[in-house]
This record gives C-alpha cells, sequence and structure tokens, in this order.
C-alpha cells in the first residue's frame, strides 16, 4: 500500500514540475508579449481599414 503513495505522489510531483519548466519556457520566450503587441496592432488596422473604407474603394 506505501509504494502506491509513493507512486502517485512521485508522479504528482513531477507532473508539477513538468507544468512549472513549460511556464518558464513560454514567460521566457516572451512570444505572449509579441503575441498581444501583434493583437494590438491587429486592431489598430481594421479600425483604420474601416474609417477609410471609401478611399480605399476609390483607388481599387
Amino acid at each position: 500500500m506505501d509504494g502506491i503513495f509513493f507512486f502517485v505522489g512521485f508522479w504528482a510531483l513531477s507532473l508539477v514540475v513538468l507544468v512549472l519548466i513549460i511556464r518558464n519556457a513560454i514567460d521566457g520566450s516572451k512570444s505572449a508579449a509579441k503575441m498581444d503587441v501583434l493583437i494590438q496592432e491587429i486592431r489598430l488596422l481594421r479600425k483604420d481599414i474601416k474609417n477609410n473604407k471609401h478611399i480605399i474603394d476609390k483607388k481599387v
């Protein structure tokens, strides 16, 4: 019975360590911050296109 508790505890601890390593790697790559900047740029472009649609239509 003690072996099962040891195995489950070791498995849970390994899972937590793995999650922390993956989370640290994602945060370290700064991809989330880059994605936020990209999303903001896309929103600004959409707003600009929406406001200047008549200019785009005349050029085309």
